[in-house]
């Protein structure tokens, strides 16, 4: 039996499987075992690897292991997203292991806010960001749609976008506050956004200082978000830069990330407009 030569991604191995189920009628994929072999046959011939080109009947292809293990992922992913269905009528087999994925188990660790579906990223997002712009909101939801669809990419381009656009109102704030607006006149409106968040982070440590401790520390947690986000699609001089694709699994992280660095940047732009206004004590 011949083995694949080497791993596959996941986004290359659910092309394959989405190719296979929307052909099964042709192929006769109708059990998860069908979706192993063929899938191991569509890379066989894509990797060249089939000698049958050749002439030759090299027999049975094998997947390796770590391609059968994402392709189980795969077609789990495609049942939570309502893509496919279980069982060949209403009497489904019964599934009696459970165990985390390897995307769940990293979803888990990695964020309080889980989802699976465009809704509840935007019910949670609503929840606890509750003073997003109209402009962050619709690229948003641009953004967990592409992350459904694969377009794994774009869907950080779209978030890279909303994130650059809460940051614009947060320097707006800052730069209109008659209390601490002289510490943001140095964060140019002619350099590129990555420049700009990093200005923008050291002209802002005056203005922590005042802050509660974990206030200040979620504060610069955002920053270090928000240059993250945008590390994936900007280069240093703030040009698109689509050179290293990010993984599915740190999308969804950036995704969860985004509802806290949300909360947090509307935190910091009341405090800077709050300055101009001091709350009034009542006398005792």
């Amino acid at each position: 039996m011949t083995s694949l030569a080497h791993e596959h991604s996941y986004e290359e191995l659910r092309e394959i499987v989405i190719d296979l189920l929307l052909n099964a009628r042709d192929n006769g994929v109708d059990r998860f075992e069908r979706i192993l072999e063929q899938a191991a046959l569509a890379l066989s011939r894509k990797d060249g690897s089939d000698s049958r080109q050749h002439g030759v009947d090299p027999g049975p292809v094998r997947l390796r292991q770590e391609d059968g293990e994402l392709i189980l992922e795969i077609v789990w992913d495609l049942f939570r997203q309502g893509v496919v269905t279980f069982g060949l009528n209403a009497a489904n087999p019964g599934w009696p292991w459970l165990r985390l994925s390897r995307f769940g188990e990293c979803a888990l660790q990695h964020g309080l806010y889980r989802f699976h579906n465009k809704f509840e990223f935007m019910k949670a997002l609503h929840s606890e960001a509750i003073d997003l712009s109209p402009d962050a909101v619709v690229y948003l939801r641009e953004a967990v749609t592409a992350f459904y669809a694969g377009c794994l990419l774009s869907a950080c381009v779209l978030l890279g976008v909303a994130a650059e656009a809460e940051f614009l109102r947060l320097l707006e704030t800052a730069r209109d506050s008659r209390t601490h607006g002289k510490h943001f006149t140095r964060v140019g409106d002619g350099s590129n956004i990555r420049a700009r968040v990093m200005r923008f982070g050291e002209a802002v440590k005056p203005v922590l200082s005042l802050l509660p401790g974990q206030e200040a520390s979620d504060a610069m947690e955002a920053l270090t978000t928000l240059q993250s986000i945008l590390r994936v699609t900007r280069t240093e001089q703030g040009h698109p830069s689509g050179a290293s694709p990010p993984s599915r699994d740190q999308v969804y992280v950036y995704l969860q990330l985004f509802i806290p660095f949300a909360e947090q940047l509307t935190r910091l732009r009341r405090t800077l407009a709050e300055a101009d206004y001091p709350r009034l004590v009542a006398a005792p």
